[in-house]
């Protein structure tokens, strides 16, 4: 019976994973067909090596920052994960989560990872879930308040009021979220206080350790939790410097506060499931953003191509991880 459940998880994750093929394939056809190859490939052509390499450098700093926001919380259910761990999981997650179907990329593979590091499966997924709890807040914080913040640099009437409500609220909210998480209130932390965790509650043993690793992130100290939070923002800061410099690669002269809001917004629209590492989607997205000011086309697909590659990059150094592993396994054996 289990092996026949297994055999229909793989079946449905390898539909998904044709699914997603097909959908991109098409994205990017349409794309191709709307732009001129010949201009994309002018564009990237006639782009800068030099700035490619500080986007590239500036995209391996995000990594190392993910990681020691991830081992703060970690630190916080006592998971044994050290930083070197942690981030050695950030890139080869990258592979898996390209080279395979579905969820089994990122997500499992990530979880596999981490177990073997010495966490345990409910530490790790809890850890995972928090990180991504945090990092979607932030982005969609992001993404509303620079577009805010570009509209009333751009001196746009029709969206001044909404433009200004955005850029107040949009910090205060995701200060909130982040008081609710770790301030005194400890949304997390009181997770196990829930009707579910009675004596009376039936709950499978693998959810319930889930609940009570996502209260032990809950339960950071005001100075681990400063720094989580500052993290995520640093990251996201980050991210748009790495765009920022892959845009000046191909002479995309845009404003840093433009180039922050249509990061965000790629960032929130790559984690729907439809294609694969987002390929399509994040170019269609830059093509439509940057329409209004004034960037071409072709210019503007080779710059999601762009990043695209660098993604690539880290996907080779998760590549050279793995393989290194895999070459010392049997050394260790023996």
């Amino acid at each position: 019976m289990r092996s026949e459940d297994d055999r229909d998880h793989q079946i449905r994750q390898f539909w998904r994973f044709v699914v997603k093929l097909l959908v991109t394939v098409a994205v990017a056809w349409y794309l191709l067909r709307k732009v001129p190859l010949a201009n994309v490939r002018n564009a990237l052509g006639g782009a800068s090596p030099i700035w490619i390499a500080l986007g590239f450098t500036v995209q391996i700093v995000i990594r190392l920052v993910n990681a020691w926001r991830i081992r703060l919380i970690a630190g916080a259910q006592g998971a044994p994960l050290s930083f070197v761990a942690i981030l050695s999981v950030l890139f080869t997650s990258a592979l898996y989560g390209l080279l395979l179907p579905g969820s089994i990329g990122g997500g499992a593979a990530t979880l596999v990872k981490y177990v073997g590091r010495g966490a345990t499966a409910a530490a790790a997924l809890a850890s995972m879930v928090v990180n991504r709890l945090l990092e979607t807040l932030t982005v969609m914080s992001f993404a509303a308040f620079f577009w805010g913040l570009a509209q009333l640099q751009a001196g746009a009437a029709r969206s001044a009021h909404l433009a200004t409500i955005l850029v107040i609220a949009a910090p205060l909210l995701l200060m909130g979220a982040y008081a609710l998480l770790f301030g005194r209130i400890r949304l997390l932390a009181r997770v196990e206080q829930w009707p579910v965790f009675g004596e009376r509650r039936r709950l499978t043993r693998g959810l319930g350790a889930l609940l009570q690793q996502c209260a032990r992130a809950g339960t950071l100290r005001a100075t681990a939790a400063v720094g989580v939070c500052s993290l995520s923002m640093l990251k996201e800061l980050l991210a748009t410097l790495a765009a920022y410099c892959f845009a000046r690669s191909l002479g995309i002269d845009l404003p840093f506060v433009a180039v922050a809001w249509m990061q965000s917004a790629v960032g929130l629209l790559v984690l729907l499931p439809i294609t694969i590492s987002g390929l399509g989607v994040r170019e269609g997205t830059l093509v439509l953003a940057t329409r209004t000011y004034g960037v071409e086309p072709a210019t503007a697909l080779s710059w999601g191509l762009v990043q695209f590659a660098s993604l690539l990059g880290i996907v080779l150094i998760g590549g050279l991880i793995e393989a290194r592993a895999w070459w010392l396994a049997p050394a260790r054996s023996t």
